[in-house]
């Protein structure tokens, strides 16, 4: 099964961060791929950087190759399906959940608003 990861599910998985959920760690676990959309290494990078730890992002990039992570760009047609998510929901969350409907996978999040808007978020 391929998955779609946001940012705070993908940092607390890689930080090994109690909050994230077990059923959301034992799925990135068992996931063939998990989808990394390139605005979730955007903000991880802003995450170390408000923590004073963004010397750590090039060794965190080093781990995605390690791995069976795959990082989907934003490109044209991400963009085209941001316009039939609702506009209710921040733009780096529309990216999200269009990335996540165009490869007809799940999300991981613990975002409420993400979890209401798209049916099938897991966390």
């Amino acid at each position: 099964m391929e998955v779609v990861i946001d940012s705070h599910a993908f940092f607390w998985f890689l930080s090994e961060n109690p909050k994230l959920s077990r059923k959301a760690e034992r799925l990135v676990k068992d996931a063939r791929s998990v989808i990394v959309p390139s605005i979730v290494l955007m903000e991880i990078l802003y995450l170390l950087e408000k923590n004073n730890l963004s010397f750590r992002f090039v060794e965190f990039l080093g781990e995605l190759k390690l791995r069976k992570y795959t990082v989907w760009p934003l490109d044209l047609s991400i963009i085209a399906q941001t316009l039939a998510v609702d506009s209710s929901l921040e733009m780096h969350d529309r990216i999200i959940v269009a990335t996540a409907e165009i490869a007809k996978a799940p999300i991981i999040s613990r975002d409420r608003q993400i979890r209401d808007m798209y049916s099938n978020t897991i966390w």
